[in-house]
Formats: C-alpha cells, sequence, structure tokens
C-alpha cells in the first residue's frame, strides 16, 4: 500500500499536512523520529495553549453574538481552563510572557483590542464565520497516488461584502455579495513582516485546499506589562476625545507619587520633539522643561490601566492562480520525497550547527543523534498516535 508514512502503531497514514511537510524540510530524521517514531518534545511551552485559548476565546465571543465587553471574560474562562492539565505546572515562559497571570492579563487586553478593531475588520456578523473548518483534498488525483490527501484546519473561514475596504479590490463582484476569506490567527512575540505575507507558505496551502485566494493572518503581538518611555502603546478605552484603539507612545509619567499611575502619551512627532527638548538636561532642568511640556492640551494623559503594550496586526491578501498552482506543485514535490523516504526506509540527517544553519543546536532530536541516551530522555518523551493526531496543526 502506498503511504506518506508508518505511525507508532505500525499503521501506514496516507495523510499528511503543512507541519508534517515543513518537518520533512526541515530535517527528515527528525520528521522520522517524531511521526514514525512517536518520539516528541518533554518540554511543555506556554504558548501552545495561550494561542489555543485566545482562538476559543475569539469564537466564544462571536458565536454568543458579539456581546460588548465580554471579551476578556471568555477568554479568561478559557485560560482558567489550562490549570487543569496534568502537565500545567511544567509548563514554560518565554520573558516576555513571564507567568500564567502575566499571559491571563495580556490575553484579557487581546480580546479587548479584538472588540475594539472589530467593527473595521472584514469579519461579517452575516453569515457567520466558521472556526477550525476541516480541510481535505487529494494531491494526486486520477492516478496511482490518489489515496494521498492534504489535511488542514482552518482558523476562521469569513464572509464579508465583496467590496470591503479592508480586501484587496477587485473589478468584478456585485457590491451585495459576498467574499470568501480565509483568517489565520497566530499569537508571537514579534511583529508580523505584513509586506511578506504573500510569501507565508501556510496560508497559501489554505487558499490552494479550496482555491479561495484571499487569505489573512489576525497577528497578535504579546507583550510585557511594564511601562518605559518610548513603548508603543493602544488605548482601551476612549481618552479626552482620543477614541479606543489609538496608536501612542509613551511620552512620560507623573512625577507626583499620590498618582504615579498616570502616564503622558504623544504621537510619533510629540516623542521626538520632547527627545529634542531634553536632550542634554538634567536635574531640575530636564524636570522643568518635561513638565511644561506635558502641560500642552496636546498631550494625552491617562491612568497605565488604559493602555496596553499587547498588539493586534491584520493584514489581507490576494493569490494569484499561478501562485496557487504553484503551491500545489510544491506539495506534490515534497510528498514525493516524503513516500520515496517511506519505502526505502532512509530518512537522511540534515543538520548544522554552524551559523546561519544551527538546525542541531536547539533541536530535541539530538540526544538521539548523539546516541546519549540520557540527553534523549532528559528532551524527550514517547507516545503513540493519539498524541499526534491533529495536534501539529
Amino acid at each position: 500500500m502506498t503511504a506518506i508514512y508508518t505511525n507508532p502503531s505500525g499503521q501506514p497514514v496516507t495523510q499528511t499536512s503543512y507541519s508534517q511537510r515543513e518537518s520533512f524540510r526541515f530535517c527528515p530524521k527528525q520528521y522520522e523520529l517524531r511521526y514514525s517514531k512517536g518520539w516528541m518534545r518533554k518540554e511543555q511551552k506556554a504558548s501552545k495553549w495561550f494561542g489555543k485559548a485566545l482562538e476559543s476565546a475569539i469564537q466564544a465571543f462571536e458565536e454568543n453574538g458579539r456581546q460588548p465587553g465580554t471579551g476578556a471574560g471568555l477568554f479568561e474562562q478559557q485560560w482558567n481552563r489550562i490549570k487543569l492539565l496534568k502537565e500545567f505546572s511544567r509548563l514554560t515562559y518565554t520573558k516576555t510572557e513571564g507567568s500564567w497571570e502575566s499571559l491571563l492579563r495580556a490575553g484579557c487586553e487581546m480580546m479587548m483590542l479584538y472588540e475594539i478593531r472589530l467593527p473595521s475588520l472584514p469579519i461579517a456578523v452575516r453569515p457567520r464565520p466558521q472556526f477550525q473548518v476541516p480541510l481535505k483534498k487529494q494531491i494526486f488525483p486520477g492516478t496511482e497516488l490518489d489515496v494521498l490527501t492534504n489535511k488542514a484546519y482552518v482558523d476562521i473561514l469569513a464572509f464579508p461584502d465583496v467590496l470591503h475596504p479592508a480586501l484587496p479590490s477587485i473589478t468584478a463582484g456585485n457590491a451585495d455579495s459576498k467574499r470568501p476569506l480565509i483568517i489565520d490567527i497566530k499569537t508571537s512575540g514579534v511583529d508580523l513582516e505584513m509586506d511578506l505575507v504573500r510569501l507565508d507558505p501556510q496560508l497559501a496551502e489554505y487558499a490552494w485546499q479550496v482555491r479561495i485566494p484571499d487569505v489573512a493572518f489576525l497577528w497578535f503581538v504579546k507583550r510585557g506589562h511594564e511601562l518605559k518611555r518610548d513603548d508603543q502603546v493602544a488605548l482601551l478605552q476612549q481618552v479626552g476625545g482620543v477614541p479606543a484603539g489609538t496608536t501612542l507612545y509613551v511620552l512620560g509619567f507623573d512625577e507626583d507619587e499620590s498618582i504615579s499611575n498616570r502616564v503622558f502619551l504623544g504621537n510619533i512627532g510629540d516623542l521626538k520633539e520632547l527627545e529634542l527638548a531634553t536632550k542634554g538636561l538634567r536635574g531640575k532642568q530636564l524636570s522643568q522643561v518635561k513638565q511644561t511640556f506635558f502641560a500642552d492640551p496636546d498631550i494625552l494623559r491617562c491612568c497605565t490601566a488604559s493602555v496596553t503594550k499587547q498588539r493586534l496586526q491584520f493584514v489581507v491578501v490576494r493569490l494569484t492562480e499561478t501562485e496557487l498552482d504553484e503551491v500545489g506543485r510544491r506539495v506534490g514535490f515534497d510528498t514525493v520525497q516524503m513516500v520515496e523516504a517511506h519505502r526505502t526506509g532512509f530518512y537522511p540527517k540534515l543538520g548544522g550547527i554552524r551559523f546561519p544553519n544551527q538546525k542541531c543546536n536547539f533541536c530535541e532530536m539530538r540526544g538521539i543523534c548523539l546516541d546519549r541516551p540520557e540527553l534523549r530522555d532528559e528532551l524527550l518523551t514517547r507516545a503513540g498516535e493519539e498524541w499526534l493526531d491533529g495536534d501539529e496543526d
């Protein structure tokens, strides 16, 4: 029987996915150890569960009729469930994430931003968006390999107005008609390179699966909570006539200890002007100049609880038919190599230890490749196919 790999239970698998191909391209040996042998990273990163909780909160918010002010509470419900995981005590956090409590605040603020930005996003109420939409497609229809399929799950399938201003313009289409849009939800510690989104291979694969050319990222950026001068922030509520969601910069803080939670905000021009005005100043002279600057009525004053360092980015691209066809050829190309590796039993190590190809330095499988059982057992655990089914997507 033609198969892509044999799972840890010894059963042939004829379904593949973007995550599987990504692992195979990274290193065939890593792919074999993970999917065929059942080895998986022992470390449990909190970021994985944070992303799932945020996606679930967005889905619940949409399915409950977008009740104003409920987004943060829905995220809190989802994030509290993480405490029920048997591996909760072993979750690891990045320096930015900090802790469970810090991510709770970050997620609530992200949901508040989502509510604020939602009216401008191409996510219509009617028809209601669909969540976690399963996709399945034959990779080689009508050939001897037609048993092989590709699977995927789309986070959001929305149906905005065909001429929605956030969508790439098209010449055809009735203004009253709808236009399918694939949206992938991501949480990250870095900003999205918005100009490069059309090169993202996973979005492109979603588009190829169902021949929907419009794809988008709903991208949430995790930041810490400590405010410092020059930080970029967003308003969580209207302040002094400035609407919620407005992006501003931290200019300084009130020196009066009795109101130490007050922050002064301005635009990028205000920030540069302040830097010039205070350059080289110290002590009382510096304090006097800042006091005068912050007294300007154009400078916004608010409490620190009214702003967030979390970010929400949204970008849509429209792929061409040529790009979609190329994706299909790439999927087929990778799949043939995976089938051949399975047929021959040869999964080469495509490692690297020198910059810029330092794969092995951070690969959790390195204990196996180095034949060091103690390192293997420190980094890895072994499980059956039930751990892998769908989790990688």
